[in-house]
């Protein structure tokens, strides 16, 4: 067999797919897993990891195409992928992957029985812990939670640099306060800390979008928050994704707990809500503050004392979710970073405006798209 065959058999090896929330791909690349799946699939119908990644691939890619559908009209989606279900049954019908990918698609409420179906064939995979943590979480399951949540960190489902990202979100709040998260990966691996190694379990995390479709989960968060039912409801509004927005700022208006928000949030969307001038950056979360409040101190607070940094310049850890943490969160540090590294010009710390300026260049090139990523800041000190 010549070396060029063999390279073009490896290039078609079909791949473990972990899903648009832990890897960075393009719709072909999914086209193209799906294909090489499905070709498993004829050679072995029995093939359990064949019908996982075959489903998870389609899936992965019908979310890439038609993003609305999946975030607006999941009984719609999960039709469209239930012909894969009905074609996997006779042959995987009993096997923990069936009961896996039966669960991805059904709808919250009801997944939990085939996950928990899946844990109980064999409570050592991990496939089905991140979607057991998510049902959990809104029904405040503790013991099932701490249960649950060291399994996840001894199976290393999160990177090292995900972790410690999320970590020092949860260090950047004050006690007793609140963070509202925009999706997974500002959310699971929060409560994985809290539940799995007893980190900041002090903070209330919020995930914005079980906050707009649990209506329990709601009305326990409101209340824990002593916040009065909110004046519209989601019929009120064109879509899921207004009303999940509409709530997060109802309840940085209303909570009677110190309120934050991920970092990454779009500036516009403090804007819609008349936000603006009381969200204050410490770090890679986003503070509210009805009253004038010095973010300068809280941001060398955390960069200075409280955040680990060291896997930006030197992670050991080679991980599926690398690629994205250096492409989408690492990037939440920069614009403290650069405010840092313009106070201490201004303050003469030339040391620590020297450390600003090696983090900002490193988050930058990590990125893969360094000149854009620092244009979009004023360079000048």
């Amino acid at each position: 067999m010549s070396l060029l065959f063999s390279f073009s058999l490896l290039a078609q090896k079909p791949k473990k797919i972990l899903g648009i929330a832990k890897e960075v791909h393009p719709v072909s690349y999914y086209e193209e897993q799906s294909s090489l799946w499905q070709k498993e699939l004829k050679k072995s119908p029995a093939n359990t990891e064949a019908w996982a990644n075959y489903y998870r691939a389609e899936r992965a890619k019908l979310q890439l195409e038609q993003p609305d559908l999946w975030s607006d009209g999941k009984n719609d989606f999960y039709a469209q992928l239930d012909p894969i279900l009905v074609k996997a049954k006779p042959h995987i019908g009993e096997t923990f992957d069936y009961q896996y990918i039966k669960g991805m698609n059904t709808p919250r409420a009801k997944a939990i029985r085939y996950f928990a179906a899946a844990y109980r064939i064999d409570p050592d995979r991990p496939e089905v812990y991140g979607w057991l943590l998510a049902v959990y979480v809104p029904e405040f399951e503790s013991a099932k939670l701490k249960d649950l949540a060291p399994r996840m960190l001894q199976s290393n489902i999160y990177s090292n640099a995900s972790l410690k990202w999320n970590y020092n979100a949860l260090q950047s709040i004050d006690q007793n306060g609140i963070i509202i998260t925009n999706g997974d990966t500002d959310s699971m691996q929060k409560w994985v800390l809290q539940y799995g190694a007893g980190i900041r379990t002090d903070v209330l995390v919020i995930n914005k979008w079980i906050l707009a479709t649990e209506d329990e989960y709601r009305s326990k968060v409101l209340k824990l928050l002593g916040i009065q039912s909110p004046a519209k409801f989601q019929k009120d509004f064109k879509n899921i994704t207004a009303y999940a927005d509409y709530l997060a700022a109802e309840v940085l208006r209303g909570s009677n707990r110190p309120a934050y928000i991920s970092g990454g949030t779009d500036l516009d969307y403090f804007k819609q809500f008349g936000l603006e001038n009381k969200m204050y950056l410490v770090g890679n979360v986003i503070r509210y503050s009805a009253q004038p409040f010095d973010n300068t101190a809280a941001m060398r607070t955390n960069f200075e004392q409280k955040y680990y940094l060291d896997y930006l310049l030197q992670n050991f850890q080679t991980h599926p979710e690398d690629q994205m943490v250096k492409e989408r969160m690492n990037l939440t540090y920069l614009p403290a970073l650069m405010h840092l590294r313009n106070h201490y010009a201004r303050t003469g710390q030339k040391v620590k405006y020297k450390q600003a300026l090696v983090f900002i260049n490193r988050i930058a090139e990590d990125s893969g798209r360094k000149d854009e990523v620092l244009s979009w800041f004023d360079r000048a000190d």
